[in-house]
């Protein structure tokens, strides 16, 4: 067995690697750093899993979507749209589709925003080096919008240094290429370092669907004389992207490549560009007292062209067009102090302050006789939200084989608008919300081979800027009146050591009151309102390991039960399911892996029936989905040459993923058909 050590603000839990070892050999001890104290996972009273970049680019993926590294984890369901003018579906446990109600932070900057808004599609998979998905109750501890949380971790230069190149290519003229440096330094001035610079290309499988994605990631650490640690981050993308839009179920079976006649009337289309720079800052003070100090700031730009009709925006003086444009600046820090008064019991004492601003504004979709192009001005106001989040959290292992886990967070998340497009009335406004957030844990080591815990938390999720954009009366101003969804989760598990490998199951409970659901669309806008209460409830089980000698595998089985418990209007009743949630999901997967050689492999995904609405009318048909995979590593000297060759959609399934509550009907966007992706990686050490 390997003993891991874990980081994810104190509370870590269930990491899943290979057991090679018998487990009275000598343990090898893993350390991961994240964003908070290190915990012995199998000892902690939560569930994490954790990926490891290599792993993934091993199995012949494009390396452009960030869902490809979310495959196989219990409770997770990570589903790419084949849109690149979208980010992908993500959904823990339940939780909301699209990047909602699950924080994500990449190298300690958060990609999720403070009103919850998140985005993956900056994060460059060529250089991801860990990744770890915390689930369940403590991911409360992050605040608002924390259904889940996920850590991404750029890979650490290393010595010797090498530089590395990389190309794929696969049907509809999609090409991927990649250059990568990286080095360990000097261990003095001359830091370690990584940098990767990407470029992917797509023709798309459906009309209207190319895209083009351009990336740039660095990351440089530096160890202070103190046994410290300084790194510093830098990350840029840019991508333009068509946006074929989602079609109704008899137009995909009609023809799945086809788009809705006003996409390509008005050139649906997204042009998006994302800078940020982050500094982390950790330093021992002595023996008992730990400073911890994470900084960012950034900008994103967007311009997007949505397919509203002329008519719509004409007719409503209130309407704010048919192209979104905004400029957004954010910044934070998050600094904590870590103190152990002895090796059973020790606390954290941080405070998180979180800022974006959007500079929005909104154009009229024509000009003259021309559609797709940017006309009058609609919308022209400044958004700006902040958060302040003081926490403290609280580790005691009070008897040999018992840990006690506890926090506090207080999340106060502050929304101000100010509306400068004011002929037809000030939409101006300001709103805060607060809500006291308490975890606990309790887990006791039954064994060296089992581990059973139990742990309760209060979630708070607020509403985006994007979700109180419109009001659902269609009366002017911003929808101040949705109110924050709050939860109760709970849920105990086990972890157990079976054959070469880790078992884990879980059952889990989330109880919410004043869920976020949609109000339809007025005059071509999406609107929310809140959706009383409703119950995510479930179980799920995993195993990962070794089978024999090269030959690991992993299984993973995740039940959801996500229902309504009142009724919503004269729609939606009481136990409809929550729309975008399939009830079953499982995974399976078995690789051949010689380092220096042949690595073969097949991966197997099931996805249940999926409702499409909340009023249960329609849902998308249960799929499985087949990928096999095959590479060979020749080293050559300092040189290495590995080449592989994937097929996706193995047996041709025609599946689709979901848009979930489209007022026009449009909730499929059709999956790709059977493709194959080969290329090339050429790698010299120096």
């Amino acid at each position: 067995m390997k003993k891991v050590k874990l980081s994810v603000l104190g509370v870590v839990a269930l990491v899943m690697p290979a057991y090679a070892e018998e487990q009275t050999s000598q343990l090898e001890e893993i350390t991961v750093t994240a964003i908070r104290s290190e915990m012995d996972p199998f000892h902690a009273p939560a569930a994490i899993n954790i990926i490891e970049g290599d792993t993934v680019r091993q199995q012949g993926k494009m390396n452009v979507n960030f869902s490809d590294m979310l495959q196989g984890i219990p409770g997770l369901v990570a589903t790419s749209r084949e849109n690149y003018a979208q980010d992908i579906n993500l959904s823990t446990r339940g939780s909301r589709t699209s990047v909602r109600g699950v924080r994500i932070y990449v190298d300690g900057i958060p990609a999720t925003m403070p009103d919850g808004q998140g985005v993956t599609t900056h994060i460059d998979v060529n250089s991801v080096g860990r990744v770890e998905v915390l689930k369940g109750p403590f991911s409360s501890l992050y605040g608002n919008s924390s259904a889940g949380t996920i850590l991404v971790q750029t890979e650490q230069g290393k010595n010797p240094p090498g530089i590395e190149v990389n190309s794929s290519g696969g049907n509809n003229r999609t090409w991927h290429y990649g250059l990568k440096v990286q080095g360990g330094g000097d261990g003095e001035w001359i830091p370690d370092y990584v940098l990767s610079v990407n470029r992917f290309t797509t023709a798309g499988e459906r009309n209207h669907s190319a895209a083009r994605k351009n990336q740039l990631n660095m990351k440089l650490n530096w160890t202070t004389p103190q046994e410290g640690s300084l790194a510093l981050t830098l990350n840029h993308s840019d991508i333009k992207a068509q946006d074929p839009g989602a079609l109704s179920y008899t137009q995909w079976k009609q023809n799945r490549k086809q788009v809705a006649s006003t996409i390509e009337q008005f050139n649906a289309r997204k042009d998006v560009q994302q800078t940020q720079l982050g500094v982390s800052y950790r330093q021992p003070l002595d023996d008992y007292n730990l400073i911890n100090i994470n900084a960012y700031v950034g900008e994103r730009r967007l311009e997007q062209y949505l397919p509203i009709p002329r008519i719509t925006q004409i007719r409503n003086r209130g309407h704010a067009g048919g192209v979104i444009d905004f400029t957004r600046h954010y910044a934070g820090i998050d600094a904590y102090w870590q103190h152990y008064f002895n090796q059973d019991i020790h606390t954290i004492v941080g405070f998180a302050f979180d800022y974006m601003q959007d500079k929005r504004k909104g154009y009229e979709n024509f000009r003259g006789v021309q559609n797709g192009v940017k006309g009058r001005l609609r919308r022209d106001e400044k958004n700006q939200i902040y958060t302040i989040d003081p926490y403290i959290q609280l580790n005691w292992q009070f008897l040999p084989d018992w840990l006690l886990t506890g926090g506090l967070r207080y999340s106060s998340t502050r929304f101000k608008s100010e509306d400068f497009y004011v002929s037809n009335g000030d939409d101006s406004g300001r709103k805060r919300d607060h809500q006291l957030l308490p975890s606990i844990g309790l887990s006791w080591q039954a064994s060296s081979q089992t581990t059973v815990y139990a742990s309760y938390s209060k979630g708070f999720e607020t509403g985006t800027f994007l979700e109180m954009s419109y009001r659902p009366d269609g009366v002017a101003g911003l929808n101040f009146d949705l109110e924050p969804l709050t939860s109760h989760n709970y849920e105990i598990g086990i972890k157990q050591i079976f054959g070469e490998g880790l078992l884990t199951a879980a059952l889990y409970r989330s109880d919410t009151k004043d869920d976020i659901i949609s109000a339809g669309t007025f005059d071509g806008r999406a609107t929310y309102r809140n959706g009383g209460r409703t119950r995510r409830q479930g179980a799920e089980i995993a195993w990962q390991g070794d089978i024999w000698q090269s030959l690991q595998g992993t299984l993973s089985y995740t039940f959801v039960d996500a229902r309504f418990r009142d009724s919503v209007g004269t729609m939606i009743r009481s136990g409809n399911r929550i729309a975008g949630v399939a009830k079953h999901n499982a995974y399976a997967s078995l690789a051949w892996n010689d380092p220096r050689g042949w690595r073969i492999g097949a991966d197997w995904r099931y996805s249940s029936k999926i409702f499409v609405n909340n009023i249960n009318s329609q849902y998308a048909p249960s799929y499985s989905d087949i990928g096999i995979y095959a590479g060979y590593l020749k080293p050559l000297g300092n040189w290495e040459i590995d080449t592989h060759i994937r097929v996706n959609n193995l047996f041709d399934k025609d599946y689709a993923t979901v848009v979930i509550n489209d007022a026009n009907g449009r909730f499929y966007e059709p999956a790709r058909k059977r493709n194959i992706t080969a290329g090339m990686k050429i790698r010299y050490r120096f």
